[in-house]
């Protein structure tokens, strides 16, 4: 049980979550085809798996598609059908096609949001930090081991990318901590983790996004940086490896 769709599906139910999920479906040539239509710029990811491993960002430009895989060169195609017999889909994995959100960006990077949700040692869920995802050169993934980005604070990532100020900011990450905790409820109604890592967007205007909900090995040296936060991750995490549940 899992996988982006699966999340996706389970998020999609509650009225408190689903307003900040970008439009997803299982990815064919079909849906592909209505998707670029409908959105322009789309997001092209293996259900399962993580890391930004085959991330694809395909979009139109008049009567041309692109596509880049991860980061580099994008390659140029005359049809969604040459876009869609290109990427080889259909011979690989499930894959969901997704609405492409136009990330706030510093640098003209995007960025997006790792915020860590965990359970204390009464076994309450609380949120323990959260950090900025900013892409490498040319990466269309804010995975920062792949992607060769690296990591900053929120409050810098906003003010350099939407020229926000403190209150603004502040209100913003009190609604993403807000969502994380209605999504994990919601999560914890089908299955028990102690820890969940969310990937949160902020597009160009200032809108909350879900991108990604990582249960299994959200990456806690992406707080390394913040000592104190980094020994409250490390000391939970200690917990509840040795606890057998």
């Amino acid at each position: 049980m899992g996988g982006k769709y699966w999340f996706h599906r389970i998020f999609q139910k509650e009225r408190a979550v689903k307003a900040y999920l970008p439009s997803t479906a299982i990815c064919t040539l079909s849906s592909l085809k209505t998707y670029l239509k409908k959105y322009t710029m789309v997001y092209i990811k293996p259900t399962g798996g993580g890391r930004g491993i085959g991330i694809i960002k395909a979009w139109r430009k008049r009567d041309k598609y692109y596509f880049v895989v991860e980061k580099g060169k994008k390659t140029s195609c005359n049809s969604v059908q040459k876009l869609y017999k290109k990427l080889k889909l259909a011979r690989k994995k499930t894959h969901i096609v997704q609405q492409g959100i136009k990330l706030a960006k510093i640098n003209g990077r995007p960025f997006d949001i790792r915020l860590m949700m965990m359970r204390t040692k009464d076994g309450k869920w609380s949120h323990i930090g959260m950090v900025a995802k900013v892409a490498g050169k040319k990466s269309i993934i804010t995975n920062v081991a792949r992607g060769k980005g690296y990591v900053t604070t929120v409050n810098k990532a906003m003010k350099k990318s939407l020229g926000i100020g403190r209150k603004k900011i502040a209100s913003i990450k009190k609604e993403m901590i807000q969502l994380a905790h209605d999504c994990t409820r919601v999560y914890s109604k089908h299955r028990y983790e102690w820890q969940i890592g969310y990937d949160i967007a902020v597009d160009k205007n200032g809108k909350v996004w879900l991108i990604e909900a990582n249960p299994r090995i959200p990456a806690h040296f992406l707080f390394k940086k913040y000592k104190g936060t980094f020994k409250k991750i490390r000391k939970l995490a200690k917990y509840h490896s040795k606890k057998k549940h």
